[in-house]
């Protein structure tokens, strides 16, 4: 199977070592994100409840993603 190298910055890949599962590679992870289903809909409203500094984080991203759609 060919293989591709990709440049990310570090905060980038240091938030990809965090959401990697126990054994998993950093393909089956990329997979398993690629998958998941939601988006900005489901978490709209959510912000004042958010907590977490983790989930600041998801949310901010899912807001990127969003505006590059």
């Amino acid at each position: 199977m060919p293989s591709r190298n990709v440049a990310v910055q570090k905060l980038v890949y240091d938030r990809l070592v965090q959401e990697k599962r126990g054994g998993e590679s950093f393909t089956a992870l990329f997979r398993r994100l690629l998958e998941q289903k939601g988006g900005l809909e489901e978490v709209a409203g959510s912000w004042g409840k958010v907590r977490s500094k983790k989930d600041r984080l998801r949310l901010r991203s899912l807001r990127g993603v969003r505006r590059s759609s």
